[in-house]
């Protein structure tokens, strides 16, 4: 019995000493070991490997497709650029994830519906996390929401997420839906490279806009339409982060069927606009400093993207275990295993 009581003893201590010794030096190590794509942004890679994107799933709609067949193709065309792409939710970006990634991609939809959808706490996370150094991607409806105000149709609406300071402004007398020919600015002032891009691209064109900035902000201008010589594409800096949003659609391949959609098929396109979403990227990435921090949220596989059109809400909690709760509970454990050999040597 005595061999027995020792042997008890001499497992309780082992287990003790791995719990004082080896578990804390593996939650310093948790901060190191972490996936190559939250040390550093591949600024210099040929594409964005190693870099980790959130792609928003936005709201749904039984009665329009465009929302869900712009997330397919944006998904589609983040994995061509072998970005690891996370399908983020309302309740994700309020607990935290945009810190697990170095760039926002949120789908067309109606400006007003994501607001709704967001809300001001959700909003409020983006754009802190973009002032730390994020950058944010936007297309039609995810464009005009980050401009402060708009005129469109007749309407004007004030944006909370208002990133850009200046006007989006409708184009009625362009059409409803078409391609657009566009000037590729090569050497924007303060912007990407863009010198071996075609000088002229036709993009698919949905009731769109142009951009207009307020005389206190600065916006540099990436292509402009044919027809009117206005601003489509468009970037800026916002604190410590990068914006770019484009009117037309550059998610869409029209001729090819690598964007997982037949959406918008009926267009010709003779060019693909994925190059120069990419080089903008590339230089989002270049000029803003790193803000990926697995500390705050737990690094979750690559989410399948969903593709049920209900109107339902979809949001789920993710199960956050931080840095903090793993000491708390090394901690723990050892105050239990002290108080067990107390009460052997006790019994002896």
């Amino acid at each position: 019995m005595k061999h027995v009581i020792l042997s008890i003893r001499t497992v309780l201590l082992s287990v003790f000493l791995f719990s004082l010794i080896v578990a804390p030096s593996q939650i310093a190590m948790s901060s190191i070991n972490r996936p190559p794509s939250l040390l550093m942004v591949a600024q210099d890679n040929e594409d964005l490997s190693g870099v980790t994107v959130g792609l928003y799933e936005s709201y749904y709609s039984s009665t329009d497709a465009r929302i869900r067949e712009s997330r397919g193709a944006l998904l589609h065309m983040l994995s061509w650029m072998n970005a690891t792409v996370h399908v983020l939710n309302k309740t994700d970006i309020v607990n935290g994830a945009l810190w697990a990634c170095e760039i926002f991609v949120i789908p067309e939809g109606l400006g007003p519906f994501i607001e709704r959808n967001l809300g001001n706490v959700g909003m409020d996370k983006i754009k802190e996390w973009i002032a730390l150094g994020g950058s944010y991607v936007g297309v039609r409806g995810s464009a005009a929401m980050a401009v402060s105000d708009s005129y469109f149709e007749g309407s004007n609406t004030t944006f909370y997420m208002g990133l850009i300071n200046g006007t989006s402004i409708g184009m009625p007398s362009f059409g409803h839906t078409r391609m657009a020919d566009l000037s590729i600015i090569h050497n924007p002032v303060d912007g990407p490279d863009l010198s071996e891009m075609p000088r002229s691209m036709s993009v698919v064109w949905q009731t769109g806009r142009y951009f207009v900035a307020a005389e206190s902000q600065e916006m540099i201008t990436l292509a402009t339409y044919h027809y009117n010589g206005e601003p489509a594409m468009v970037a800026a800096r916002y604190g410590e982060g990068n914006v770019f949003v484009s009117s037309p659609h550059f998610e869409y391949e029209e001729n090819s069927d690598r964007d997982g959609t037949d959406y918008r098929d009926t267009y010709d396109d003779p060019d693909s606009e994925w190059p120069l979403v990419l080089e903008i990227c590339k230089w989002m990435l270049d000029d803003s400093p790193t803000v990926v921090n697995t500390t705050t949220w737990t690094y979750p596989e690559p989410t399948e993207l969903v593709t049920n059109t209900t109107d339902t809400d979809t949001n789920t909690q993710p199960f956050v275990l931080s840095v903090e709760m793993i000491g708390i509970g090394g901690a723990l454990v050892g105050f239990v295993i002290i108080a067990l050999i107390i009460v052997m040597k006790k019994q002896r």
